[in-house]
């Protein structure tokens, strides 16, 4: 099976002042033909960063980046439009559909600027497009009527205009209620299976894990093969290693408690409140507070 992406030893920085941030460092990928990866990474991993690389609309700061079997890395910005037109589709959040052009017209557009077809040709393409996404009803609709799910399976009609080797998608399921998403997201693994169109899908929901074919992880601008322990089960992990640090909380615990108690012993006999209805409190206050003195006397021994 050939590839359809492939990023070797990609790097990305930033200069930010004196300082230089590094996003990507030294991720290397590949999209084999009929694919559907999807890259699962939190907010700030990098994968945004990734997804533009791999989709031309940036430059790595090193490494290479492999198209279809072309080396994309040395073109020109025209010949990466041209090539981007013709051989990438991209599905993103927010649809990104033109407001004034009817949904037939947003699945033309691609075909048009890629000059390959007429304007009849293009729409005889769009047409059939929008019956793959089965949207053919909707075809002279504008955007704002139709809803968030269709809107989406527009976007993604118009990604397959020009027989991409890929398309990527960026959370394309963020916008969309419960019912839309199930709707979008069978279509994409339809379209995997069915059509043999290769995806590439960047998200943080994990209900997208379940249509892969493979599954990436990346964070902090390195990928992983398994999830990777997260930075914060690493410092909880840390900080409860940390014996004098427990102690210390604990101790603490105690002495709030012990506070809290003689608050509402002070309240008990003022007979500001019923001393009956604090009892329950009083007495698992100082059960509480027993347990605690009893498990710091054993850790100090």
């Amino acid at each position: 099976m050939s590839k359809a992406l492939e990023l070797i030893e990609v790097r990305k920085a930033y200069r930010a002042g004196s300082q230089v941030i590094e996003v990507l460092k030294g991720i290397s990928l590949s999209v084999e033909r009929g694919e559907l990866l999807v890259v699962m990474g939190p907010s700030g991993s990098g994968k945004s960063t990734l997804l533009n690389i791999a989709g031309t609309l940036d430059k790595p700061t090193s490494g290479r980046v492999m198209i279809g079997g072309v080396d994309v890395t040395p073109l020109s910005e025209r010949e990466l439009a041209i090539f981007r037109c013709r051989k990438i589709g991209f599905v993103f959040q927010s649809y990104n559909l033109l407001r004034n052009f009817t949904a037939l017209e947003n699945v033309m557009i691609p075909m048009l600027l890629s000059g390959l077809y007429t304007p009849e040709e293009a729409k005889q393409r769009a047409l059939e497009l929008l019956k793959v996404v089965g949207l053919e009803k909707h075809a002279n609709k504008y955007p704002s009527q139709l809803s968030g799910g269709q809107q989406q399976r527009v976007a993604i009609a118009r990604a397959l205009a020009n027989d991409p080797e890929i398309v990527l998608m960026d959370e394309p399921t963020g916008n969309l209620d419960v019912r839309s998403s199930a709707k979008v997201v069978s279509l994409v693994k339809w379209l995997n299976e069915v059509y043999g169109q290769t995806f590439m899908v960047v998200t943080h929901n994990p209900e997208l894990t379940e249509i892969a074919s493979r599954v990436v992880y990346i964070r902090d601008g390195m990928l992983y093969e398994n999830p990777p322990r997260s930075l914060l089960a690493a410092k909880l992990a840390e900080e409860m290693s940390r014996g004098d640090y427990a102690r210390e909380l604990r101790m603490c615990q105690v002495r709030l408690l012990e506070v809290k108690l003689a608050s509402l012993k002070r309240l008990a006999r003022s007979g500001r409140i019923d001393p009956r209805s604090l009892a329950l409190e009083i007495k698992d206050l100082e059960s509480r507070i027993k347990s605690l003195k009893r498990l710091l006397s054993s850790t100090s021994s």
